[in-house]
């Protein structure tokens, strides 16, 4: 029941993010979604960096930044919920790697997943869809995307391994309903770093917002 409740709220919060955006822009729409916090991490640069653009435009293009739960079901549902509201033209998902030390631009969503253990060890790994294809590819243009990011002097990388947790299991989920429902919309999948406030070696939340606004502006050319 709190699920089914959960995703009844959002779905009346985005109709009414909808009625406002509808009649301000009208054009290209870029869904934005991060995570919420998890584990040990109070702060979740993704979730900031989705809030902030949230209500933007990049080149015309209105941004919806939503933020989901670290949660399997609700967090694929409450997607899908918006992808279906605005029909998006590219779909830009973010999230925490913790270890990265640059930005990464996601190639593959792989069909595992694996979940933390109350006893702090990792379930072992299983399908996401025991029917469905090892790995799918994401249409984001990669490379463009780094080299542009690279240009403004911040450090970025394509990435061919999502990991097995929340950040692969969401891309895979959503390159799959691409596929299977003929979406139009362009899924791509972006990790961001710890911010400098959270470790030394962590980026600036302003250079992560850069980044991302930039790979949103290389991904609707």
């Amino acid at each position: 029941m709190k699920v089914r409740y959960g995703v009844f709220v959002i779905v009346i919060l985005l109709f009414a993010t909808a009625i406002q955006i509808s009649g301000v822009v009208s054009g290209k729409v870029v869904l934005v979604t991060g995570f919420e916090t998890f584990g040990s991490y109070t702060t979740n640069p993704s979730q900031i960096i989705a809030e902030t653009l949230n209500g933007t435009t990049v080149d015309g293009a209105a941004i919806i930044g939503i933020v989901l739960p670290v949660d399997f079901n609700t967090s694929i549902e409450q997607a899908l919920t918006a992808i279906e509201l605005y029909h998006p033209d590219l779909v830009m998902s973010l999230g925490l790697n913790a270890r990265a030390q640059e930005i990464r631009v996601e190639k593959v969503g792989i069909n595992l997943k694996r979940y933390p253990k109350d006893d702090g060890t990792w379930s072992f790994p299983q399908r996401i869809d025991v029917a469905g294809r090892f790995f799918r590819l994401s249409p984001l243009p990669a490379r463009d995307i780094v080299r542009a990011i690279r240009a403004i002097q911040i450090p970025a990388s394509i990435s061919c391994y999502a990991g097995t947790y929340m950040c692969n299991y969401l891309l895979y989920r959503l390159l799959s309903y691409e596929a299977m429902q003929a979406e139009t919309s362009t899924i791509g999948f972006i990790h961001v770093p710890l911010l400098d406030s959270q470790d030394p070696k962590g980026m600036p939340l302003q250079s992560m917002v850069d980044a991302v606004t930039l790979a949103i502006q290389v991904s609707l050319e």
